[in-house]
């Protein structure tokens, strides 16, 4: 290119550069208004609901599953949820035997070009057997049923410990409304099996 050209080129690019500056100047609005009415008054913002009733970071009902605080909870309140006094009967829809299935699980794994979804299968585990009298067998364990109140219980449910071995303790809780028992890890309370007849 001759030194000519460079210097039309750089006179060109000097005269469009105002007008290129001038352009993102007037950049689109952000709100739209309909000049030939009068603007809309904005509904103020909707009151929050007063607290219901049931523990912190529960769901009150009619407003969807948006928990309504959240609650800090320390590790022992969690390791060592609170026993209930006096024990009451264990109901009798928990009586009787239970087939527990430990559900599968999904994950996505990608290799950098593509995306895949894995799963990985749900697996049976010893069917645990509840007796009227609150003892149970599992496996090779046989134990009583102790009523606890976990720092995640929802108001009108019962929880139940319930160990496999020394090491492998869970929370169980009957669901009427379904016909099973669901299990929860310890502590943490999340789903780890679910029995049925």
């Amino acid at each position: 290119m001759s030194g000519r050209s460079v210097l039309a080129v750089s006179f060109v690019v000097l005269a469009c550069a105002p007008a290129i500056a001038q352009t993102g100047q007037w950049s689109q609005p952000t709100k739209t208004e309909q000049w030939s009415q009068p603007p809309q008054a904005q509904s103020p913002a909707p009151t929050p609901p007063a607290p219901g009733k049931g523990g912190p970071g529960q769901s009150q009902p009619g407003l969807g599953s948006s928990p309504t605080t959240t609650q800090q909870v320390a590790p022992r309140a969690m390791d060592n949820p609170e026993v209930v006094q006096p024990q009451g009967k264990v109901p009798a829809g928990m009586v009787g035997r239970w087939n527990l299935w430990v559900p599968g699980g999904i994950w996505y794994s990608t290799d950098g070009s593509r995306i895949y979804r894995n799963y990985a299968q749900g697996a049976a585990m010893n069917s645990l057997t509840i007796r009227a009298n609150g003892t149970y067998s599992w496996g090779g364990t046989t134990g009583r049923l102790t009523e606890i109140r976990p720092w995640f219980a929802q108001p009108g449910e019962r929880y139940f410990a319930v160990q496999l071995d020394a090491d492998l303790k869970y929370m169980a809780r009957h669901d009427a409304g379904k016909g099973k028992v669901d299990l929860f890890f310890w502590g943490v309370g999340g789903h780890a099996a679910t029995g049925t007849r």
